[in-house]
């Protein structure tokens, strides 16, 4: 009798629990949900290639003359301007064959001078017979050699003047320098493995390489390359992007890959793009006017493909599967099917509701 009693009083317990839940389930507030409504904007397709930078002219710094290196005059890594002497050559010697050069061209010079005269003598004196023919023509030939010999001074002169001028290193433009690859008092110049003296890089503007697709190169807006605008991204900080316009397409297929080669030009100021760098290459196919998009982050993913949560006109969930399109930069997708403006969809918390459940909407 005691246990009889127990267990009514527990089934009388758990039957005041069941009806308490009940009532608590049928007094719970209607939860607020964030809703919004689609916007409408300009969408662009691209497509995505990774591609390289590369200065517009790189050269090579070489010793023309050899010598002794006395010094470079540049911050290896840094800006140097045209014309700015960057390496000295021991001059000295080169001084002495200018001075040389300069002296066998007045020894040559008065000789030439001394036959010229001669010469035109005889040839006065030939025409009343006071002198042989032979005379006349070794006088001839005298002013001949002389003026030749004037001649190579002159040409050595030059030649002198140019390897002194090699002693000299200067920037061909204003540019990056590297650093230097051979030390002052080493011997520069006598052959291939000391002639390399650092390397400069035209930097102001770059030149972007990439290999496209034909399918996709043939989806470009038509009479690419002109000028079409094209996005750098640095594909280790990806905030980073440059603007570059192309100029360049390759007049072949190539036959291993099937895709073309194209070039782009990016001003680059502030020299932030290096020559060997690897980059996102972002161009654009089509544009898309007024479609309508919401946040990534509204959007769920099921086996059907992605799907929103939309507010019916009673304030209850609908579930709604939709067709999306491109993702702008800053989070927005395309939806090309399934939405219009005037529906409401659940902007975040997907997990927090179900089709059916009622809300209350907040916008």
């Amino acid at each position: 009798m005691k246990a009889l009693s127990i267990i009514f009083i527990v089934f009388l317990f758990l039957l005041a629990g069941c009806g308490k839940s009940k009532k608590q389930q049928e007094t719970a507030p209607t939860p607020s949900v964030a809703v919004d409504h689609p916007q409408l904007r300009t969408v662009v397709y691209t497509f995505e290639y990774p591609g390289y930078l590369q200065a517009e002219q790189t050269v090579n710094l070489v010793a023309r003359v050899s010598g002794y290196l006395e010094s470079y005059q540049f911050t290896p890594g840094q800006r140097v301007r045209e014309g700015q002497t960057l390496f000295v050559i021991e001059p000295q010697p080169y001084k002495d064959k200018v001075t040389q050069a300069e002296a066998n061209v007045e020894s040559s010079k008065s000789k030439l001078a001394y036959t010229k005269a001669s010469y035109e003598r005889m040839q006065e004196a030939v025409k009343t017979k006071a002198i042989s023919e032979i005379d006349y023509l070794q006088a001839q030939s005298d002013y001949g050699e002389a003026l030749a010999a004037y001649e190579e001074a002159r040409s050595q002169l030059s030649l002198a003047n140019i390897d002194l001028s090699y002693c000299i290193v200067k920037a061909p433009f204003t540019g990056r320098i590297s650093r230097n690859m051979v030390d002052p008092g080493n011997m520069v110049g006598t052959d291939a493995s000391n002639s390399a003296l650092a390397t400069i890089y035209k930097d102001n503007q770059m030149y972007l390489y990439f290999n496209m697709a034909y399918p996709d190169f043939a989806r470009l807006p038509k009479n690419t390359p002109s000028a079409l605008p094209v996005t750098i991204q640095d594909v280790n900080n990806p905030e980073k992007t440059w603007i570059a316009a192309l100029d360049y397409s390759s007049p072949n297929i190539d036959l291993n890959t099937g895709t073309l080669n194209l070039r782009a030009i990016a001003r680059n100021p502030n020299g932030e793009l290096l020559s060997g760098m690897y980059v996102k290459v972002i161009v654009p196919y089509k544009s898309v006017p007024k479609a309508i998009v919401i946040p990534e982050s509204s959007l769920g993913t099921n086996q059907g493909g992605r799907y929103v949560y939309l507010v019916g006109p009673d304030d209850t969930i609908v579930f709604r599967q939709v067709e999306v399109g491109v993702l702008t930069p800053d989070g927005m997708r395309e939806i090309t099917s399934g939405l219009t403006l005037e529906d409401r969809y659940v902007t975040k918390a997907l997990i927090n509701v179900r089709p059916g459940m009622k809300i209350k909407p907040t916008l």
